[in-house]
């Protein structure tokens, strides 16, 4: 019934469902820890109206950063909590977005806005030892692969795209082309 009021709502108002389909697939890993320095995502893509959610977490914790490599729309904002028992100061030199968030005790967060895509390096002061990627995208349409190499993309507007890969520290991965169809899946191994 709900579906029927929003295909009903969408004719009133002019609109058309869109038609999306999933992307899923393989990567090579070898375990969680590359798996976690991975993301697979659509090069560019339109955007969904409304925007997707613009929340996301990078947290501090055993003097780490977890997760390794953050993959995040432009326009999100990222909560740097410290869930650890020390202090940290984390900041970043990127090109892409500079800041400096000074020391701040355990239990405490701040929040950093990413407006353009790129690669942003990020560091703590205190333990240079600590080191993320904010890997700010143009587009939703990206997955982290699990420890064994599968991945799924859903909602994906059908069309043709580059499917590319980002790697913390590991060589470069080809890109693929995939088309996406209206309904169902495709697959794509790298």
């Amino acid at each position: 019934m709900k579906s029927l009021f929003c295909v009903a709502l969408l004719a009133v108002v002019g609109g058309s469902p869109v038609q999306a389909g999933t992307i899923t697939g393989s990567i090579p890993v070898t375990g969680a820890a590359e798996a976690d320095r991975t993301v697979v995502f659509i090069e560019s893509a339109p955007t969904p109206p409304g925007g997707p959610a613009r929340h996301a977490k990078l947290l501090q914790k055993g003097a780490r950063f977890s997760p390794t490599v953050l993959p995040i729309v432009s326009g999100s904002d990222v909560d740097m909590t410290n869930d650890d028992w020390v202090a940290h100061s984390v900041f970043s030199k990127s090109e892409i977005k500079q800041f400096d968030l000074g020391v701040y005790p355990p239990g405490s967060a701040k929040a950093v806005s990413f407006e353009r895509p790129g690669t942003v390096d990020v560091f703590c002061a205190i333990h240079p030892r600590m080191n993320a990627v904010v890997l700010v995208l143009q587009n939703p349409y990206f997955a982290k692969p699990d420890a064994q190499g599968q991945f799924s993309i859903e909602g994906v507007p059908a069309g043709s795209y580059s499917l590319r890969v980002y790697r913390l520290g590991g060589g470069t991965v080809p890109q693929q082309q995939i088309k996406v169809p209206g309904a169902g899946s495709a697959s794509v191994n790298f």
